[in-house]
């Protein structure tokens, strides 16, 4: 049965460490102005300005407007007195300067919010992407790739419009409300200024109070989308096996389940939004009743002008236009923090593997390995039990054993994907826990059984293997592994390009591009998990010499199923329950008659 969204994000929640809207704040505004920067922080306290002056050239516009028009108010038609012509000029002029002050501070606020903006976003969607890099394999088996790209996606978008519309849209309008507020009190006392305070109080109070309310709908349709969004990707991952089993109809199904969820989750989100939008205009316009019923008033009692009524009017019009938008603003600003809580919330993972503070890198010379005493468990029985064993430097040394003791889980300590809860692991006498991680893994050269590719060219896959090699580097990897002949005859030779996850490529050509990856590296370790199973006898045999000449005098670890890859090894580990159970040479281990002897009868006749 297909899991809930909810279910889904309850897991993701456990795996995430919460974070306080206070400490957002603080997280955005450290990539907004980061410390030591003092370019961008300059170019704040320039656009806060400009946005100041941009809103007090807005907020004197109504005053020029108002007396424009009383000067035009006083004109006597009849005798043609009681104007003057130049004071009217000026006025329209002064006006007409508001606006363009106005105009000319706002565009000077955007440019000046460009750089630190973008900035901003890019290392904040750069650094989420370097965390989960950093992230343990556990973490990374536990995830779901869908939902966890979507979380950093619009967490990035997020940054963008918490910015802009926080700095365009909320701080302009409290700033207009400042000034404004402080204006109408001057000119005509402390009602109209209370009374205008008192309308976007309210408002806000209102917006903020059911935006609140609202959060849960906007929550469970995000759970719903990222749950949609995994079994999207999910299924496109999977489509061979989709196409395997005939399972299109099941997939469509358990896809139209997700965006059933979603719809239903996104009904209640609208449904809830056009309540509030009822309440905000309900409140606006009883603002603008009372304050145009006070100005109305004051004219019939000739305490205030037809200027007046104008300049009050405006300011309220000035005010209800950015206002209808602030329920809308809260909302995204507030949607915003929390697609940036779920970000940031990834950025607080602790990684399950980490380097000690100040640790050195790998000091590595022969590349001798030592196994001491190595226990592990991933949490569902033990795995190694007190395993010990060395490879010495230039030794070939092979792992086998039935499916499940253990192997692979040697290869993944080795590389420090865990740590072994007991016991220790050594590279030339350096136990590996204290030392930088980065340093272990760039000296061990790794095949694996399974090897997943990048969408791009074969070119590019096998120079992941050193990112900066040159071609010739490169085709001398290819010949080595005995992969130059078939891209050779390519349309496009090494610009062909490998499908996702490299599902252009039969199994065997993958498994000789990671040999080619591996053999450009140039590590003094070398590790392979089987790397000729996908292999023909004929090619396994080019494969297994190629492999032995590139590893020939460095150390070399093989974990095999396939017993006949590894007759030639110079010692041979047996691994049964946890332990090692037998070791010796082929021959000498055959001579035992025990474990290694069985595998290898039952392979034998087999073949």
């Amino acid at each position: 049965m297909a899991n809930s969204p909810s279910s889904n994000s309850s897991m993701s929640a456990a795996n995430e460490e919460s974070i306080s809207f206070f400490e957002l704040l603080s997280i955005v505004f450290n990539y907004i102005a980061p410390k030591g920067d003092n370019s961008l922080r300059l170019r704040l306290v320039g656009l806060i300005t400009s946005l100041v002056l941009s809103k007090l050239c807005a907020a004197v516009i109504p005053i020029f407007y108002g007396a424009a028009v009383d000067s035009v108010s006083l004109f006597d038609i009849e005798n043609r007195t009681n104007f003057s012509i130049d004071l009217l000029l000026l006025l329209i002029g002064a006006y007409a300067l508001a606006r363009v002050g106005e105009t000319v501070f706002a565009e000077l606020k955007e440019f000046l919010f460009i750089k630190f903006a973008s900035k901003a976003v890019r290392l904040a969607a750069l650094k989420a992407f370097e965390h989960l890099h950093k992230l343990s394999l556990q973490f990374h088996l536990d995830r779901q790739t869908g939902g966890t790209s979507r979380s950093v996606d619009r967490g990035a978008k997020a940054m963008t419009v918490l910015l802009s519309t926080g700095i365009f849209e909320v701080v302009p309008l409290f700033v207009e409300l400042v000034f404004i507020c402080g204006i109408l009190w001057m000119l005509f006392g402390y009602e109209f200024s209370l009374i205008t305070f008192f309308t976007v109080i309210t408002y806000s109070y209102f917006t903020i109070k059911t935006t609140e309310w609202r959060i849960k709908f906007r929550r469970r349709m995000n759970e719903a989308d990222e749950f949609a969004a995994t079994k999207t990707v999910d299924s496109l991952i999977n489509y061979e096996t989709v196409k395997y089993f005939n399972a299109e109809k099941f997939e469509s199904i358990n896809y139209d389940r997700a965006l059933r969820i979603y719809e239903k989750a996104f009904i209640s989100s609208r449904t809830s939004l056009t309540i509030v939008n009822i309440g905000q205009g309900l409140i606006v316009a009883i603002g603008l009743v009372v304050l145009l019923t006070i100005s109305s008033r004051g004219i019939q009692q000739g305490s205030m002008s037809v200027g007046d009524f104008v300049v009050v009017h405006t300011y309220i019009i000035q005010l209800a236009m950015p206002l209808q938008f602030l329920g809308w603003t809260y909302r995204e600003v507030r949607q915003s923090v929390i697609d940036l809580e779920r970000m940031f919330g990834l950025l607080k993972q602790k990684p399950e593997v980490k380097d000690v503070p100040d640790s050195p890198a790998l000091k590595i010379d022969k590349g001798e390995i030592r196994f001491e005493d190595v226990s592990f468990s991933y949490g569902r029985g033990i795995i190694l039990d007190k395993v010990s064993f060395s490879v010495l430097p230039g030794q070939r040394v092979a792992l086998v054993g039935p499916s499940g003791v253990g192997k692979s889980t040697i290869s993944r300590l080795l590389f420090r994907f865990y740590d072994p809860q007991k016991g220790r692991i050594l590279i030339d006498g350096q136990d590996i826990r204290y030392v930088q991680q980065d340093s272990v893994r760039t000296s061990i050269g790794m095949v694996p059984q399974d090897t997943v590719m990048f969408n791009a060219s074969i070119g590019y896959n096998i120079g992941y293997g050193r990112p900066g090699a040159n071609m010739e580097e490169i085709k001398k990897a290819t010949k080595l592994a005995a992969i130059d002949t078939f891209i050779a005859g390519l349309p496009d030779g090494y610009d062909t390009l490998v499908g996702e996850r490299g599902l252009k490529l039969s199994g065997g050509e993958k498994q000789r591009v990671a040999i080619a990856r591996a053999i450009l590296k140039q590590p003094v370790i070398f590790l392979f998990d089987e790397a000729t199973s996908a292999l023909d006898s004929r090619t396994e045999k080019e494969i297994q010499f190629a492999l032995n000449k590139i590893s020939h005098n460095q150390t070399t670890l093989v974990i095999a199923h396939r017993l006949s890859t590894i007759v030639n090894a110079d010692k041979i580990l047996v691994l049964n329950q946890g332990k090692i159970e037998e070791f010796g040479t082929h021959s000498e281990l055959l001579k035992i008659d025990g474990l290694y002897a069985s595998m290898w009868n039952r392979q034998s006749l087999s073949i």
